[in-house]
């Protein structure tokens, strides 16, 4: 009898501890998952019209960017809204993964530097329903995570901003 209590109790032991490491890993899961939204709300664009112009409402995310999933020749990235960007600057990894040509080397003047980028012509570069076809960019080995989204493409749109809200409209 006193062995067939140590074996419950043995067995009662695992299924706690299982249980702890199944909540921990929910929760693991459950806070990945509230990151990533708070440092990209804008990972399923919306837009809209209003008067035949398309239009889309980015929420500004928890760093204070305008963080937007879209995509360069039908491949999904992430988009940084940069303005001070002249024009759209594209990770080296992600180019070479979906193909894009590298142009000509060119000297380029960042926040971290004077660096070496290539040109390049994007065929399609698209956010919800807004579209930009031969676009001009450039493939920049000294990024890592998202596309920079620079003026050669928002010189393109109306830009308004009102308090956490970034609207960009077709002029």
């Amino acid at each position: 009898m006193t062995d067939e209590l140590s074996e419950r109790r043995s067995i009662g032991q695992y299924m706690i501890v299982g249980m702890w490491i199944f909540g921990l890993a929910l929760a693991v899961l459950l806070m990945d998952r509230w990151l990533e939204r708070s440092r990209n709300p804008n990972n399923a664009v919306v837009s809209s019209t209003d008067g035949g112009k398309r239009s889309i409402t980015l929420e500004r995310g928890r760093w204070g960017h305008y963080l937007v999933t879209g995509a360069i020749n039908g491949s999904e990235i992430d988009f940084l809204v940069d303005t001070g960007a002249s024009t759209v600057s594209i990770p080296a990894e992600f180019a070479d993964r979906i193909g894009l040509p590298r142009g000509e080397a060119i000297q380029i003047s960042t926040a971290n530097g004077i660096g070496i980028a290539y040109k390049t012509r994007i065929e399609s570069l698209s956010i919800g329903d807004l579209q930009i076809r031969n676009a001009t960019g450039h493939i920049n080995p000294g990024l890592s995570d998202e596309v920079l989204l620079g003026m050669s493409v928002l010189k393109n749109y109306e830009l308004v901003q009102r308090g956490n809200e970034l609207v960009i409209r077709e002029p």
